[in-house]
């Protein structure tokens, strides 16, 4: 049992810590600012009663200045889980939260979270920053269509992409006062020529001034979007660790910056001992009910890291496009459950793949020669000689080791 500890009460602009002393009869409680300065007498203070350790729960960001200024000065913080620690209810003061936190480190009932080390927490907080850009894009691009809509030019239900090429070629003209039926009279673009006449029939409606106006500024916000994503996406790359990206990227579905994300999120992988626990720390795993002997599995338990499972459902949604295993799960799961609980069971098979391929330093392969070798065998016996089946396999691309018995 740990001698001397101090539980911290963290907020936005103040920091409540007491120091459990066992030859002291009541803790000690002091109120500090959620500054530099303060947290340099916080830890004088801590030096003064010879404490070492200190836990705090990971209240938003406001920890994160605190915990760090600890960790470089030789101290050993302990970041808990609020969801884990919470105190009783009906006595809920800062002063009563310090002291429990105290109490649970010293009895060592409190499990540390995990703190990626500073590559990965850069990496993460661009990440995190390109999931708010894409999105804050995507509003834009939304109203640009609420805009076109409102006046009758339905663009979107004949190009696929609006803001492609041919349908920013469209949308410039208009911002440019032309109508549709000039744009698409004087266009070189080939697609556009093909789709005139489908084009002209949904797009009769007219611009207001103030319509104009109002998609020159969202094109120029999505411009400029484009142009910072493009910046943060050169950037990822200078910070991913590019082995384990191409490991990553073996899987289907998965792309550089998907993996790039993946990594973030994921940290050292090294501290979980299976796929389960990757899958359950993500929030992935299905919640479980046990009483008198009867399982009830419920949904994902979403206790976990929620940029994660947005990334995974994501691939998932791309993996399962194309032939392969994990179109067969969700083709087999889709039959059963519905398509939703069949892309996040996917997505959770993809991350516990990832996790052996990065702990083992392997790439995806989506049939291995065990299986091969073994329907061939089942299939062929009698019919074909082993030297024929095993020049077969080799000429497929397998490592083959011919047993005779």
């Amino acid at each position: 049992m740990t001698q001397t500890v101090c539980g911290i009460d963290v907020h936005r602009d103040t920091l409540v810590a007491t120091i459990i002393d066992e030859n002291t009869q009541q803790p000690q409680t002091r109120e500090f600012q959620n500054s530099l300065t303060d947290i340099q007498h916080l830890k004088t203070w801590l030096k003064l009663h010879q404490c070492n350790q200190a836990v705090m729960e990971s209240t938003s960001i406001y920890w994160i200045a605190l915990y760090l200024s600890l960790e470089e000065t030789g101290f050993k913080p302990v970041l808990a889980n609020a969801h884990q620690v919470k105190g009783i209810p009906g006595r809920k003061t800062d002063q009563s939260d310090s002291q429990w936190l105290a109490y649970l480190l010293r009895a060592g009932l409190i499990k540390p979270s995990y703190v990626p080390a500073k590559h990965l927490r850069e990496l993460r907080e661009l990440t995190r920053l390109r999931v708010k850009y894409v999105q804050n894009r995507t509003q834009f691009k939304n109203r640009c269509q609420k805009v076109l809509n409102r006046v009758n030019i339905r663009l979107g239900s004949k190009l696929s992409d609006v803001f492609g090429k041919s349908g920013m070629e469209v949308l410039k003209g208009l911002m440019a006062g032309k109508t549709v039926e000039s744009i698409l009279e004087d266009t070189q673009n080939k697609y556009l020529k093909t789709k005139k006449e489908e084009i002209s029939e949904v797009a009769k409606g007219a611009l207001s001034e103030n319509d104009i106006f109002v998609l020159q500024e969202l094109t120029q916000s999505i411009e400029n979007l484009n142009i910072q994503i493009h910046k943060i996406d050169v950037r990822m790359e200078t910070l991913a660790n590019q082995h384990d990206v191409a490991v990553i990227c073996s899987v289907p579905g998965v792309g550089r910056l998907s993996a790039a994300t993946v990594l973030a999120e994921l940290g050292d992988v090294s501290r979980f001992s299976n796929g389960k626990q990757v899958a359950s720390w993500s929030g992935l795993a299905p919640s479980v009910c046990q009483s008198a002997g009867v399982t009830v599995f419920g949904g994902i338990t979403k206790q976990g890291s929620r940029w994660l499972r947005r990334i995974m459902v994501e691939v998932a949604h791309v993996a399962v496009r194309t032939p392969g295993r994990f179109r067969q799960m969700f083709l087999r799961i889709t039959a059963k459950k519905g398509k939703k609980t069949a892309f996040v069971a996917v997505a959770r098979k993809m991350l516990t793949i990832i996790w052996h391929l990065l702990v083992n330093g392997e790439k995806y392969v989506e049939d291995g020669f065990s299986k091969v070798s073994i329907k061939a065998k089942s299939s062929y016996r009698g019919h074909v000689p082993l030297e024929t089946m095993v020049e077969v396999l080799r000429n497929a691309g397998y490592t083959v080791t011919a047993n005779n018995g």
